[in-house]
């Protein structure tokens, strides 16, 4: 049986937050937007998840050192799942998302934007890079 609902994939960052969604096959993550990571964060995350529902997980990059040990993000960030945990019912799955900024950044200097265009662009592809990880490494 096919899963029915999609994956939300958070980029976190202390000044904006990327998000990717996945297709309902959970076969592809595309891009979706950037939040500014404000007080409003939680409103606005809220609507999205409500004009794509049904969604079944939201996934989180954690950014791990290198070595695979924790970095001084890495626990922000798992703050930041238990604060989602709040105001979600929705399960939130953390994965590894190293190296996914640099694999964004190369993306889109290949696709040959300036650095402007760049930076409006890398927290959702990264969010995206980090699904689509997520999405083949659980493939059967």
């Amino acid at each position: 049986m096919l899963p029915m609902g999609r994956i939300f994939s958070l980029d976190y960052g202390r000044a904006r937050i990327g998000i990717a969604i996945s297709d309902e096959r959970r076969c592809i993550a595309t891009p979706l937007i950037a939040l500014q990571h404000d007080k409003t964060f939680p409103n606005k995350l809220q609507e999205l998840l409500t004009k794509w529902k049904p969604v079944d997980e939201i996934l989180l990059g954690l950014p791990l050192l290198m070595s695979g040990k924790d970095s001084p993000m890495t626990a922000e960030v798992r703050a930041f799942a238990e604060k989602l945990k709040t105001y979600l019912t929705i399960p939130i799955v953390l994965w590894d998302e190293r190296l996914s900024s640099a694999q964004s950044d190369r993306l889109l200097r290949e696709a040959e934007l300036n650095r402007k265009q760049r930076s409006e662009k890398i927290d959702a592809l990264s969010a995206a890079v980090v699904l689509q990880s997520y999405l083949e490494a659980k493939t059967p």
